[in-house]
Parts: C-alpha cells; sequence; structure tokens
C-alpha cells in the first residue's frame, strides 16, 4: 500500500509538472532595440517570464548566450553578426534568476544594448528552468551604428527613396562601414571604421566599381536626422 501511494505521488507530481509552462511574454518575439550608437548605453528592454501553467516552475540563472541562427540570405553581412558581449544588464536588474514562479505568475529582467561595433548585433537571453518545465530562449537584436554614417545612409534612404531602395543591415567589410541596397548591387559607405591618414570620405559601389562620392564631413553637414533640423555633424537629438 506505502509503495503504491508513493507510485501515486511520483505521478501527480509529474503530471504537475508536465503541466507547467514558462513563456516571454512581453517583448513580442519580433523585438528589436532598434539603431543604437556604437558604445550608447540608453538602450535597455524588460523583458518578462511567465508561468502559464497550473504547478510551481523554478528558475535558474538568466543568461545571454551566442545564439544559434540559420542564415539563408544570399548576402552574409545581411544576416548580423552573433554578439553575446553586446547585451547585458541582468546583473543590475534581474527579478527573475533563481526564483520559483507559482502558477500565473511573473517577473521581470533589464537586459541592456551597448554595441560594440556597427550592423546588427544577435544573441540569445536563456531563461534556464531547473523544476517544472523546459528552458526557454529568445532571441534578441540590435543595430550599432556609427555617427555620422549610417545618419547619412539614413537621410539618403529618406531623400532618395527611388535610388536607395531595399536596403540590407549595415556591416564592416574591409575598412568600410557601408551599407549595401538592391540585393547588394549598389552599395554606399564611409572609411570611418578604422583610422585613415586622409580625411573620411563617402563612396559608393556599384557594378564592380569603387569610386569617392565627396568628403563625410561635406556630406553630413547637409544631412539631417530624421523629424529634426540636427545635420549629421551633430549629436543626435
Amino acid at each position: 500500500m506505502i509503495r503504491s501511494s508513493w507510485i501515486a505521488t511520483v505521478a501527480v507530481l509529474a503530471c504537475a509538472a508536465a503541466q507547467a509552462q514558462v513563456t516571454i511574454s512581453d517583448p513580442p518575439p519580433e523585438h528589436s532595440f532598434g539603431k543604437v550608437p556604437i558604445g550608447a548605453t540608453y538602450a535597455t528592454q524588460y523583458f518578462s517570464v511567465f508561468n502559464t501553467g497550473s504547478a510551481p516552475v523554478a528558475l535558474g540563472q538568466l543568461r545571454i548566450e551566442a545564439a544559434a541562427i540559420a542564415c539563408l540570405a544570399i548576402f552574409p553581412p545581411a544576416c548580423g553578426e552573433v554578439a553575446p558581449g553586446d547585451f547585458d544588464g541582468l546583473q543590475n536588474s534581474d527579478g527573475c534568476s533563481n526564483r520559483t514562479l507559482a502558477p500565473g505568475t511573473g517577473c521581470s529582467a533589464l537586459v541592456r544594448f551597448v554595441p560594440k561595433a556597427a550592423g546588427e548585433r544577435l544573441a540569445s537571453l536563456v531563461v534556464p528552468v531547473t523544476s517544472g518545465g523546459a528552458s526557454i530562449s529568445r532571441l534578441i537584436r540590435g543595430i550599432g551604428v556609427s555617427n555620422p554614417t549610417d545618419c547619412v545612409l539614413d537621410w539618403a534612404e529618406r531623400t532618395l527613396p527611388q535610388f536607395f531602395t531595399a536596403p540590407a543591415s549595415t556591416f564592416v567589410i574591409s575598412s568600410f562601414h557601408a551599407r549595401c541596397y538592391g540585393g547588394a548591387q549598389f552599395c554606399a559607405g564611409t572609411d570611418t571604421v578604422f583610422p585613415t591618414v586622409a580625411p573620411p570620405s563617402v563612396y559608393l559601389f556599384q557594378n564592380g566599381t569603387l569610386s569617392r562620392y565627396a568628403a563625410l564631413a561635406d556630406v553630413a553637414r547637409q544631412a539631417t536626422y530624421p523629424g529634426s533640423t540636427r545635420t549629421c555633424d551633430q549629436s543626435p537629438p
């Protein structure tokens, strides 16, 4: 009889654990930190973890790690770069690690995006579940920008939409901070990523030919941020 009761108890616990389910309820999966200047620390987002099951769930230590991403793009830089070191904040505002969530309750943890390089940056937020369900993860992403280069490119897209069409992600190739358009058939960028002896310039790459367009400083003095009178050679509004 004692053995039967023990087996029944284990079965009930197993069933309860199977019913427990942990989800990241906010923000939505398509959330992006957006475009953030390299080294800026203001881009933050709370991620909410919720127990939708009928049994308690014990969480482990939340972490940010390299994301497993299958790149299907024809032009590889458009896929972004896996960069878990560009996301942090858990050590300062983490209300989820090592907590037990009762059914119908949740918690939040703050993630900060501080890009260290230009282009799309990717990582994975992992929420370990030590009891009561399977661990979960969420792809997190943001775009590092190097002003005034990205400001100039954004301005060009708004000013000449018929020319700067179907932009790919901003990326670094050789010594250029660039962005390509129309399936990578046309690229524009500057040589500001690595210091050069000559003043930074804007370059165009089309039909296999690289040509200098103008000095970056001259273009930046004319280009403006969206919805602002500030030019690209000034700090963002």
